[in-house]
């Protein structure tokens, strides 16, 4: 890639690029790591720290998501209850669609 293209991809602009989601430009928040032959991948201290020691792989068409598994699901899913408590079920539904929009990048 020429280095008007790392600059622009720098930028946020995609110029020619055919798809520009596969360009990655690593910063703070970003980690390049392979898998062994087992399969396994690296996660450095800070990550496991901060995230714990058990993932989700989500398969999405594109992209493969890792997310934490909750420590303690059910205390979650209480808390998130309780800042939902006095909403209706249409009010429930739309902050449904808006976060799921939110996610597909809609």
């Amino acid at each position: 890639m020429s280095r008007q293209g790392l600059d622009d991809a720098k930028a946020g602009q995609v110029g020619s690029f055919i798809n520009p989601s596969r360009f990655l430009v690593c910063g703070e928040n970003m980690l390049e790591t392979t898998c062994d032959k087992k399969g396994r991948i690296h996660l450095r201290e800070s990550i496991r720290a901060r995230y714990g020691e058990k993932f989700v792989v989500v398969e999405m068409p594109d992209e493969l998501v890792l997310r934490p598994v909750p420590k303690n699901p059910v205390r979650d899913l209480e808390e998130i209850g309780r800042t939902l408590k006095g909403r209706s079920v249409k009010e429930l539904k739309e902050l449904i669609h808006e976060q799921a929009r939110r996610e597909v990048g809609l």
